[in-house]
């Protein structure tokens, strides 16, 4: 727990913050998204989330869903999980170091601590 607690404080000190905690009135959930995000209901999907705000509902073939994604993003295949992930086009496949986890992330992008559940993510 100390080991968490200290490197959330070197990345406050040392880093650029370009994502932050957001709640979710509708889920309830607090989420990792970037400065800019707002929250958007994708009513194919029946869900509420935040995302960047030229985001547009788009049927992922890939996927079999409805993304909401703007429309610069594009279909990357993440080999690690064997799913394709709807991301920024210069994104790059990084392990989260806390959690094992692979996922496509833009450069300059950290983990942020999401103080609700205790892990910490990318932001989406």
């Amino acid at each position: 727990m100390m080991n968490k607690i200290l490197c959330v404080i070197l990345m406050v000190l040392t880093s650029e913050v370009i994502a932050e905690q957001k709640f979710n009135p509708m889920t309830g959930k607090y989420e990792t998204t970037t400065k800019d995000s707002k929250i958007q209901y994708n009513y194919m999907e029946n869900e509420w989330r935040y995302a960047p705000p030229n985001s547009k509902i788009e049927y992922n073939p890939l996927t079999n869903k409805y993304d909401m994604a703007p429309k610069e993003y594009v279909n990357k295949y993440n080999y690690m999980d064997g799913q394709w992930e709807k991301t920024h086009p210069d994104s790059k496949l990084q392990m989260n170091p806390y959690t094992g986890d692979f996922q496509y992330v833009p450069p300059g992008t950290k983990p942020e601590l999401n103080w609700s559940t205790g892990d910490f993510e990318y932001p989406q």
